[in-house]
């Protein structure tokens, strides 16, 4: 058996994606970005093993086109379109020729309404489209794919409005009944034929809609995808040619008996071939890893434009990747390369396809592995050769890339096949992967900006470095983006940032751990600070202790009162009262160093700033806080009353003094916020003086705090 070997590497990344999916309709491409036939020819439709000349149009250029980013939404991912009208959809045509003259194409269009049982004609074919040239094969059949598609569907099926197109190939070994150049005698057969079909049918909207040969068809009627109401899936031409004789094929489409709405022809890129096996490359889930959901390159984020290692080794994969078709150093030589693959996140894959016309032999591929990955290391599947039986076109070989723990920067697997082709030629090609380490995460905790109270605090990250998208968790909870209400959470990004909630509370800190992981499973940890509110005592009693957070640097408390310092001084009389503080942002122990007995009362305001600025204050009161359990009523002088005091600022304060029977003896609130004590003398309400005894009394302070104690009055 002959054969001829193709090289055309089909490159795709995948990683995982941790977040749900969201899907959106893609849009197919189409471009004019060629000046004359022969480029679209050249550049678009030619693959392995066939040479064109003598390439020749009718119809207007801009009825050509290139189609690209099919791959979701159309029958074939990219190709060269033939078009009955603008290629451009919505544009005018204004090359197109109008009305026109092929009488094999009108033959080919009435020759389908007895083939489907029906009896319209066509009285005309306008605006052709007709690309020929001749071509030499290096194997002994040429094949191509091709979609057709038309805005006539399906209104007008089965109607004279037949557009038809028809591939008419002439050359040694064929006779038919279509017109041929001079030099092809024996006329031309048209390859364009419904699959299957007997006798053959060729394809019109008539003869492959959502009726007849509906397996075959694709309605779209609201044109989502590519502009056009309906086409077919991807057909193929083929045919046995002779080794390195020349033959000519016409490529031609036309409207049927008017010139409205639009059909189409695209022929797949690079599919036009002489039996050729082709080698693809490509990097695929690496499902050994259990990663089973995927993204490709182009939707990844973070990964670097030059793969940088330790060794001094580099890769530059941004301009790789714009174009795989461009050369770069690979272990000191300049080369091509197929496929990208990172250890631990993805796999080498390659495939090898056979033509149609081959399919029905038994055949076996030898191959050749080498390159500077090692086998047992770096990739676990040795293989030289592919065995395809009858009825396969296709063979995939998995190379088992793997990630071996060593910093080894780039490394490449090569797979090389040789053979004869059909016109007895030794051709050898070969498809290169480069295998590089895994990618370590970068991430820079974004600069948090400060927000109005009512306000969101956006969380995240920047100069993120890796395979993402990124899954960021938030203390156990997974999140693509934090977006949170800052009464709920802040955070100070490694550097202390502080927020007031709705409430005018401060928040307090708490630290959790944010980790972001890439698309391989690799993780980075960040220890983050949330904030929640502060609640502190705002009376303190000497002896006691008031704690407040422990703020780092950054947070000033301060005391407004003595330009910010932290101890805190202030006199009452000539009887100087210290309040010792400790180090800012730990806590505060007021003590009284008052050598005499003396009631002491002092007031001042904390007032704790952020960084943003933003201020919490409370109204400090320090007092000796000491209610006597014990006086003599004896008018003698000392220890006379029982009295609170400290209850300025509080008016409506009530203190209530009860006997061992639960009767009042004596109560009394005070009137104004002056109002400063609560004193009782020992006397009834009617004057009288209360036996020595004990006492129950209550504290009702206005503000709503409750205090009770027992009280001994002595005589």
């Amino acid at each position: 058996m002959q054969q001829f070997f193709k090289t055309l590497a089909k490159v795709s990344a995948w990683t995982v994606l941790m977040a749900a999916p969201v899907w959106t309709m893609a849009q197919a491409t189409i471009t004019q970005p060629y000046g004359t036939p022969e480029e679209y020819i050249q550049e678009i439709l030619l693959g392995d093993g066939v040479t064109a000349t003598n390439i020749t149009y009718t119809g207007g250029l801009s009825q050509l086109g290139l189609l690209e980013n099919g791959a979701s939404v159309f029958s074939v991912d990219a190709g060269l379109m033939l078009n009955t009208d603008n290629a451009l959809c919505d544009d005018f045509c204004a090359d197109c020729l109008g009305g026109g003259v092929d009488a094999d194409l009108l033959n080919v269009a009435n020759s389908v309404p007895p083939l489907i049982g029906q009896s319209f004609s066509v009285s005309s074919v306008n605006d052709l489209c007709i690309l020929e040239f001749d071509f030499e094969a290096g194997g002994d059949s040429i094949s191509f794919n091709y979609v057709f598609g038309s805005d006539e569907y399906l209104t007008y099926v089965n109607t004279q409005y037949n557009d038809i197109f028809a591939f008419f190939l002439s050359g040694p070994g064929i006779t038919g009944p279509y017109a041929a150049p001079a030099g092809f005698p024996d006329g031309a057969i048209n390859i364009a034929q419904v699959p299957e079909s007997d006798p053959l049918l060729p394809v019109t909207i008539s003869s492959v809609n959502n009726v007849t040969n509906a397996a075959y068809y694709i309605d779209n009627p609201s044109q989502q995808g590519i502009c056009t109401n309906g086409y077919t899936s991807t057909f193929t031409a083929a045919a046995a040619v002779q080794c390195g004789e020349t033959y000519h094929i016409k490529l031609a489409i036309a409207d049927g008996s008017d010139t409205a709405l639009e059909s189409f022809v695209v022929l797949e890129a690079g599919s036009f071939s002489s039996n050729a096996v082709e080698l693809q490359a490509e990097a695929v889930p690496f499902t050994a890893g259990g990663l089973e959901n995927i993204v490709s390159y182009a939707d990844a984020i973070g990964l670097p434009d030059n793969f940088q290692y330790p060794n001094g080794e580099s890769f530059p994969f941004s301009d790789w990747y714009a174009n795989n078709d461009i050369a770069v150093t690979v272990d000191g030589q300049s080369t091509l390369v197929d496929a990208v693959i990172i250890e631990g996140c993805n796999d080498a894959q390659f495939t090898v396809i056979r033509s149609e016309a081959e399919a029905a032999e038994t055949d076996t591929l030898y191959l050749n592995l080498a390159g500077s990955a090692q086998l047992g290391l770096d990739y676990a599947e040795n293989f030289n050769q592919v065995i395809m039986g009858p009825g396969q076109v296709e063979s995939t070989i998995t190379l088992g890339v793997v990630d071996d723990g060593f910093n080894e920067g780039i490394e490449t697997a090569e797979i090389t096949y040789e053979y004869i082709n059909g016109c007895g030629e030794l051709i050898s090609t070969t498809s290169l992967v480069v295998i590089v380490d895994p990618i370590p995460i970068e991430a820079i905790p974004a600069t948090v900006e400060c927000q109005t109270l009512d306000g969101e605090q956006e969380l995240g990250y920047t100069d993120m470095v890796g395979y993402g998208p990124f899954n960021y968790e938030w203390a156990g909870d997974s999140w693509g983006n934090a977006t949170m209400d800052p009464s709920a959470w802040t955070t100070s990004f490694d550097s202390v940032f502080v927020m007031t909630d709705d409430n005018g509370q401060l928040i307090d800190t708490h630290v959790i751990q944010l980790v972001v992981t890439d698309q391989c499973g690799n993780s980075i940890v960040h220890d983050q600070e949330v904030l929640y509110p502060v609640i502190f005592e705002t009376e303190i009693c000497g002896g006691d202790v008031q704690e407040f957070p422990a703020y780092n640097a950054g947070i000033a408390v301060s005391d407004v009162l003595h330009n910010g310092q932290s101890l805190i001084n202030t006199t009452l009389g000539s009887t100087p009262l210290t309040v010792d503080a400790m180090a800012v942002g730990d806590n505060w122990l007021l003590e009284s160093i008052s050598a005499d007995v003396v009631e002491l009362q002092w007031s001042d305001t904390l007032t704790l700033v952020d960084t943003c600025g933003y201020v919490t204050k409370a109204f400090m009161r320090v007092r000796d806080c000491i209610i006597p359990n014990v006086f003599t009523p004896d008018n003698s002088g000392t220890n006379d009353n029982f009295r609170i005091r400290g209850l300025d600022g509080f008016a409506g304060s009530k203190l209530i003094v009860y006997n061992r029977y639960g009767t009042v003896v004596y109560s009394k609130e005070t009137a104004s916020d002056a109002e400063f004590e609560l004193v009782w003398n020992g006397n009834f309400a009617n004057g009288n003086p209360a036996p020595a005894g004990v006492y129950q009394w209550v504290l009702l302070r206005a503000d709503g705090l409750k205090d009770s104690g027992e009280l001994s009055l002595m005589r």
